[in-house]
């Protein structure tokens, strides 16, 4: 098939010319020929040899001319068949449309991928206008391009069109180019329309511009923006997401910015190194630095950029985002808190998926569960699991817990090595933005120590430390419970309480470590003792209470008793195995035959106790009414004698100590009295012993020490001789205070010379604690002073005994005085005494003298010196400086 816009056009070598070109060249023969053979040969016969040659070889050269240019009229036929075969292939299968249009506008003729486009039969095509079907989108521009095209100004146009199509498919767009071809003398004969299909391209575009769109949108809203640094021109170009990120609100940024100021000093070295690395390798860059912005904010940024080069291979420019990366920053920055948080948090923290499997778990989980983090990945929570808790419990903890999205309670959970422990529990449910269960938290406490320490405060609370027994609040209650029942049953039962003997001893010899060790092992011993049902506690310091139950008669209450006592009594050892005894005093008191009530019931035996230590160590006593009050007769006393102490209701007393030889005063003993406001004078015999057993003894013993030695040194600044001062030394305060230093104190502030001072020590005293006593007697004579041993005689010690302390003085009891000269026994016993004071080398002084006749057995046995009623009754100072005048002024 031949290209119909190809016929009638002018052949490239026509006959025509060929015959012209022949006629012409035979003309140049035979003319240029004669004339050359006119020139060249005269003779005429060469002439007519030559002629004939010259015609032979015009025939030879024209009929090689012809044939030649017959050879070269079909070589260009056969090349121009195959051109034109070649371009009406092309033509024919083209990818783009091709059509021949006529000049009012007709298709002439259309390629098969016109067709296609048009959607139509080649047989319909010569009535499909051209201007129809491909209407221009700008016809006004259109029509002037056409009349450029016809008058020669332009041989061709491009534009795009809409190609409709008849098929009812959407509109095609098209690139169509006009060219027009050329007939006769320069006229246009027809035009040539090319249409390419757009469409790809379309979608191309419009999937670019809404890739730029979307890139566009991005930026904006992943607060990111474009910069572009032209490295011929050195200017920086940056999109307007950047400015916002700045917060810049000037008209040129590029002029504004100082990247050498606005980032901050401690990224500013890396960042520019790494911009210069870039530039001179071509490799991206990649940082992130911090920025002062604009608005004066903080904010941290990362920087992606991308050297490229030119045509001619040199950098060319710098481009690349800047993204604000403030929010994942702070956003990090709590994320990296909250999960130090997590790890380093006191309680345990285990997050588990939406199916239960566990994902994490901090180093506190870890450590409380006894698993390490490994072990628990991808594990159900429910390894965990005690056995405490039951189906229903757990159905109803998971209930509230996807319900509520929270669960708080107490759980009891399995460590590794099986041991089941108490926990505080906090679970939530996390779900994502659209509702959907994504994880469970689970945060707890271990609440072993707790429970441990609840139960340790509730036992303490209700038990004593030391011994574990039962303290005094729920000894009452258990009593009351006991005698609740005694009133229901008609039971009869007993309170027995017991204080322990000789226990202060204990811990001022030993120390309170041994007395604590001491107070334990009786505890143990009494509590072993007990019977079936029996109660016990500890009520205060070194007294135990029990409960004797289901009695049939006070005996059984003695019984009970006596077996306390034995119990009490076994010794304890030392570690270096010095054995430690202290035995018990026990008070009884029955229900109902004594008292009723459970708080009558601590009074009785309370008061029982003093009974008992009255018996002597080891005794048991019954309780009576005479023991309650005296007991609170006892309380009214010690609250009075403070009263005293602080009121400066004590008073000093003072009874002459006369020798024997001459009769003058050589002492004074100093006796206290309490001046009461109410009753008056009140006896040393009531409230001593109270001063002793409530511990004012020691006070009160150091107020009358200074006391003595202030009236004593008056005495000698008033010229009223030189005697000693005799003061008492009880044995409560012998071992409560620190008589040394008390007594250094009283000469200190007296200016009283220690030689003149008499301490009292009684024998019971020396007695009781032998050791203890020696060493204090030995500091106390140190300081010069004179020790006598008060009411001797009266106790148990012996001649050995004595000489081991660094005494003075002995003073016979007036006990052994009274009955002088009645008794015989009483002379022998005075009289032993005052030689065995001499025989040693000491003082003897004999107290109660009251008669004339005591004075001559005591002056005939060599006595030193009395003091009595003989010479004169304890009086006030003013009333003992009388008699110092009066024996000066005889």
């Amino acid at each position: 098939m031949k290209i119909p816009w190809l016929v009638g056009r002018e052949r490239a070598w026509t006959p025509g010319k060929a015959a012209a070109l022949y006629f012409l060249l035979g003309l140049a023969w035979v003319w240029l020929g004669d004339r050359l053979l006119a020139v060249l040969v005269h003779d005429a016969a060469a002439m007519a040899r030559m002629q004939l040659w010259k015609g032979w070889l015009y025939v030879s050269l024209t009929a090689g001319l012809a044939g030649w240019l017959v050879w070269r009229l079909r070589r260009a036929e056969q090349a121009r068949g195959a051109s034109e075969h070649e371009l009406t292939t092309i033509v024919q299968h083209a990818s783009a449309g091709i059509a021949r249009v006529a000049l009012d506008g007709r298709i002439l003729w259309a390629n098969a991928r016109l067709l296609e486009m048009l959607g139509i039969d080649e047989k319909a095509l010569g009535a499909i206008d051209f201007g129809t079907v491909l209407p221009p989108q700008e016809p006004a521009w259109a029509a002037h391009q056409m009349g450029r095209l016809m008058v020669g100004e332009i041989d061709h146009f491009v534009g795009e069109r809409q190609c409709l199509r008849s098929n009812g498919r959407d509109p095609l767009p098209t690139l169509c180019t006009v060219t027009s071809v050329p007939e006769g003398e320069g006229g246009c004969a027809h035009l040539v329309c090319v249409l390419q299909d757009l469409s790809e391209i379309v979608r191309a575009r419009t999937a670019l511009e809404r890739s730029e769109a979307r890139l566009q949108l991005a930026l904006d809203s992943s607060a990111s923006g474009v910069w572009d640094w032209d490295l011929a021109e050195q200017r920086l170009s940056c999109s307007p997401g950047i400015e916002r990120m700045l917060g810049y609100t000037g008209d040129d940024l590029a002029r504004d910015l100082r990247l050498t100021e606005c980032i901050a000093p401690a990224d500013r070295r890396r960042v520019f190194s790494a911009i210069r690395h870039a530039l001179d390798t071509g490799e991206p860059l990649i940082e992130s630095f911090s920025v002062r912005c604009f608005d004066g904010q903080l904010r941290w940024f990362e920087a992606r950029g991308q050297r490229y080069a030119a045509a001619h291979g040199a950098p060319d420019r710098f481009t690349g985002l800047l993204t604000d990366l403030s929010g994942a920053y702070h956003a990090d920055e709590r994320q990296r808190l909250a999960a130090a948080v997590v790890d380093n948090a006191a309680q345990g923290v285990i997050v588990t998926d939406a199916q239960g499997s566990i994902r994490s778990a901090n180093a506190a989980a870890q450590r409380i569960l006894g698993y390490r983090e490994a072990e628990m990945l991808g594990l159900n929570p429910r390894i965990f699991q005690s056995g405490r808790h039951n189906r229903a419990f757990y159905e109803a903890l998971w209930e509230q817990l996807l319900r509520t999205g929270q669960w708080q309670g107490e759980l009891w959970n399995k460590r590794k090595n099986g041991e089941v422990f108490p926990e505080q529990v906090a679970m939530s449910a996390v779900r994502d933005a659209s509702g959907s269960l994504t994880h469970f938290i689970c945060m707890f406490t271990d609440q072993s120590e707790r429970k441990a320490s609840e139960q340790r405060i509730e036992y303490l609370a209700g038990h004593d430390a030391l011994t574990g027994l039962a303290n005094r609040d729920t000894f009452s209650q258990r009593l009351e419970a006991v005698r609740a029942q005694a009133l229901a049953s008609g039971e009869q039962f007993a309170v027995l309480q017991l204080n322990l003997d000789r226990f202060k001893e204990v811990n001022d010899s030993y120390g309170y470590t041994v007395g604590d060790a001491v107070l334990r092992h009786v505890a143990s011993q009494v509590q072993r003792a007990l019977r079936p049902g029996d109660v016990i506690g500890r009520l205060a310091g070194d007294e135990l209470a029990v409960v004797a139950r289901h009695l049939r008669h006070a005996d059984g209450a003695a019984a009970v008793a006596r077996h306390l006592i034995e119990a009490a009594g076994t010794p304890w050892h030392l570690p270096e195995g010095i054995e430690v005894v202290v035995g018990a005093s026990v008070g009884i008191c029955m229900f109902p035959a004594h008292v009723e009530s459970t708080e009558a019931l601590l009074q009785g035996a309370h008061a029982a106790v003093y009974g008992a230590k009255a018996l002597g160590r080891g005794a048991w006593c019954f309780y009576e009414e005479g023991m309650t009050q005296g007991a609170r007769e006892r309380l009214a006393v010690e609250a009075g004698l403070r009263r005293a102490l602080a009121n400066g209701e004590l008073r000093l007393y003072y009874q002459p100590q006369v020798s024997v030889a001459s009769g003058r005063i050589v002492g004074a003993e100093a006796l206290l009295r309490w001046q009461d406001p109410q009753e008056g004078l009140v006896s040393p015999a009531r409230f001593i012993p109270v001063a002793e057993s409530s511990g004012l003894i020691a006070p009160i013993g150091q107020w009358v020490l200074l006391e003595a030695c202030l009236q004593a040194q008056r005495w000698r600044s008033a010229g009223l001789g030189s005697m000693t001062m005799a003061v008492n030394v009880s044995p409560r305060q012998f071992a409560l205070s620190d008589l040394v230093a008390v007594v250094g104190d009283a000469l200190a502030q007296s200016g009283f010379p220690a030689t003149s001072l008499e301490l009292e020590i009684t024998e019971s005293a020396l007695a009781e604690r032998p050791e203890q006593a020696l060493a204090l007697l030995t500091k106390l004579g140190d300081l010069g002073l004179r020790l006598s041993v008060d009411d001797f005689g009266t106790g148990y010690s012996s001649l050995a005994h004595i000489k081991r302390f660094p005494i003075d003085v002995l003073k016979i009891d007036q006990s052994f005085i009274r009955e002088i000269p009645e008794s015989g026994e009483d002379m022998a016993i005075s009289s032993a005494i005052i030689a065995m004071g001499h025989s040693l080398g000491l003082a003897v002084l004999a107290e109660g003298v009251e008669t004339p006749a005591q004075l001559d057995f005591l002056r005939q046995r060599g006595c030193d010196s009395y003091q009595g009623y003989l010479r004169s009754r304890p009086v006030p100072p003013d009333a003992f400086e009388v008699l110092l005048r009066d024996q000066l002024a005889g």
